[in-house]
């Protein structure tokens, strides 16, 4: 089975002072008026499951205003059908804070208790005006996330063809 997340904590996130929202099996839907808050849900998620956001490299912005810190946590349903916490603490000037279950974290945690993510947003228009290659690998990171078995072997091949390309210089 693979990983899945089941509940996303925000707390002084983008324009949320606090969020709870529950992910039921299968497909969740957001609605909303404009700038209800959705795309924040969204990156959210995302940044509780991979440690950064994938609307900005200036991460201050998603402190909420007036806030200190931003604080993130989702629940997920590990490979190993056991109940896991993540939890990501962000104060700008600091670094971030991460923890699985409790304990402190250097990196985002093994994809075997966290669901990979893959994330396509109108404002990456790179990928359909861009390169052949950003197209490429936003597909192998999507593929990495629909099946994480098959998350190793892309490395294998970016590590061999790495060595093939420098053989050949």
């Amino acid at each position: 089975m693979a990983p899945r997340a089941t509940r996303l904590l925000l707390r002084d996130f983008r324009n949320y002072e606090r969020a709870e929202v529950a992910l039921g099996e299968g497909l969740t839907v957001l609605t909303g008026p404009n700038g209800a808050g959705k795309t924040n849900l969204l990156e959210g998620l995302y940044f509780a499951l991979v440690g950064r956001s994938c609307r900005t490299s200036a991460e201050r912005e998603v402190v909420r205003g007036g806030a200190a810190a931003a604080r993130l946590e989702v629940e997920t349903v590990g490979t190993d059908c056991r109940s896991h916490r993540l939890e990501v603490g962000f104060s700008p000037g600091e670094p971030k804070r991460l923890a699985l279950d409790g304990s402190v974290l250097e990196r985002p945690p093994d994809p075997s208790v966290r669901p990979l993510a893959s994330v396509f947003m109108p404002d990456r228009l790179a990928l359909v005006k861009g390169p052949p290659s950003a197209r490429r690998a936003h597909l192998d990171q999507l593929a990495a996330t629909l099946w994480p078995a098959r998350a190793a072997t892309r490395s294998a091949y970016a590590r061999a063809l790495a060595q093939r390309n420098a053989a050949l210089a």
